[in-house]
């Protein structure tokens, strides 16, 4: 015991360690590997682009062109199982965290609310359209970085 003490007492610390930048690179590493269990950014963008559409057009177009709409989804799905077979299983969480639960209820009640507005004209459309993707994709950032968060965070208070 008094032999680590010796040991440890004649090597002074090095002068260019920095414990900051090391719990601050541990942090980085972390953070990325468990960005690479999520779906991509641009996945997301098109799952969001893809909801607004529908729920911008479904007073204004027929139902057959609707359900052709949301049969993209079935190419999308294909997408996402590509991509995710390549990335490594993410390990499951114990529970969602506060902010994620907020940013789903916003994202479930602006697309509700969304269906009181029926677009008269095109430009109406547009803009609802654009109102949609933009409040849709900030829900959907908001819940991946509350997840991704919540996992580093599951990962670093569970025992090893």
């Amino acid at each position: 015991m008094e032999s680590e003490n010796v040991v440890t007492e004649e090597k002074p610390r090095s002068e260019d360690f920095d414990p900051r930048s090391v719990l601050a690179e541990v942090d980085g590493v972390s953070n990325a590997m468990v960005n690479s269990t999520e779906a991509p950014r641009g996945f997301t963008l098109v799952l969001v682009a893809l909801i607004a559409t529908v729920m911008a057009l479904i007073t204004v177009v027929p139902w057959p062109a609707i359900l052709g709409l949301c049969a993209l989804g079935i190419p999308l799905g294909i997408w996402y199982y590509l991509v995710m077979r390549k990335r490594p299983k993410a390990r499951p969480i114990r529970s969602h965290s506060g902010p994620y639960f907020l940013s789903f209820l916003l994202f479930m009640l602006v697309m509700q609310f969304s269906r009181f507005w029926e677009p008269g004209t095109w430009w109406e459309v547009a803009a609802k359209w654009v109102v949609l993707l933009g409040v849709g994709w900030f829900c959907m950032s908001r819940m991946h970085t509350a997840t991704v968060n919540n996992r580093v965070k599951d990962a670093n208070e569970r025992p090893i």
